[in-house]
């Protein structure tokens, strides 16, 4: 199967923070950290400027610039290194890489399918007529309240497009470069590390933008932190098994289109947020199954496509 044919086991590289090949040499080592401490710096201008912006324009193409703030911090990383784009793995590969996009674009799905499907059986949401998510509206409101179904197909492809789009902004960044630097910098545990950095980027838009529904907002965001932390998980082991970026921009893509788009459209009945969405109590349970079971077997690092 596709997550056991390995030969190494990534806890031991994870555990001391190294790539499989071996121990990183001393200069290695150092231009990741100074790698990484250039990209944080960076990445914390291009998210403050991307939030801001979002804050004080409302503008519905602010989520555009949020999301491709790390991507704009690690590509100018790069560019001011002068480390290249060689390691970013943007070729498809085949075999191993194609099952794993065919398996982050499904795998969103099967966690939606879990937890909205318990919390309509349990009465936790009700399972409504469609109702276009805040991003769909915004879409629908160029092409009408009724679109014909042509143009709302090619509504939908666009759509899709467009996360992909988006999410190859975050991917470049967390999968695409900062993952790898953890590895190479000897930090403990990179996977979990990039993981909490990745789920507490979100957290100034939720403190700052999420409606209040009688729970403190902490105890959703670290609900959320949970969720999206045990997704980086299964972006991690897409990105480092198959050697390729584009198993994580897919998987990324895919959950977005599916948690926080479909299904959410889907649900309703008063206040769900605490059992369902990114920070559902639900979906966190079942990401965590989830991300546990795919985790397990023996599998080799691979830095490019082979």
């Amino acid at each position: 199967m596709f997550f056991r044919h390995a030969s190494v086991l990534f806890s031991d590289a994870e555990e001391g923070g190294q790539p499989a090949s071996g121990d990183a040499s001393l200069s290695v080592k150092v231009s990741a950290r100074r790698g990484l401490m250039l990209y944080f710096v960076l990445l914390l201008v291009c998210s403050v400027l991307s939030n801001s912006f979002a804050l004080i324009s409302r503008s519905s193409f602010s989520g555009f610039f949020i999301m491709w703030s790390p991507g704009i911090a690690a590509l100018l990383t790069r560019l001011l290194r002068r480390e290249g784009w060689d390691d970013i793995s943007l070729r498809f590969g085949r075999g191993r890489s194609c099952f794993a996009i065919v398996f982050a674009a499904i795998i969103p799905a099967i966690v939606a399918l879990i937890a909205y499907g318990t919390a309509w059986l349990t009465h936790l949401a009700q399972l409504v007529p469609f109702h276009a998510s805040p991003n769909m509206t915004v879409a629908l409101t160029f092409l009408g309240k009724n679109p014909a179904w042509p143009v709302s197909l090619f509504l939908l492809l666009a759509m899709l497009v467009s996360e992909l789009f988006n999410a190859a902004g975050e991917e470049l960044g967390w999968r695409g470069y900062m993952l790898t630097r953890l590895i190479d910098a000897g930090v403990p545990r990179p996977v979990l590390v990039s993981g909490l950095i990745w789920s507490f980027w979100h957290w100034p838009l939720i403190f700052l933008t999420a409606p209040h529904f009688g729970l403190p907002l902490i105890f959703s965001a670290c609900i959320f932190l949970t969720t999206i932390t045990s997704l980086g998980y299964l972006e991690a082991r897409l990105r480092l098994q198959t050697g390729s970026i584009w198993p994580s921009i897919v998987l990324h893509a895919a959950w977005n289109s599916w948690i926080v788009e479909l299904f959410s459209s889907l649900s309703g009945g008063g206040d769900t947020s605490h059992w369902i969405g990114e920070s559902g109590i639900l979906v966190a349970l079942v990401m965590i199954i989830v991300a546990t079971f795919f985790w397990r077997g023996n599998w080799k690092i691979r830095r490019s496509v082979v």
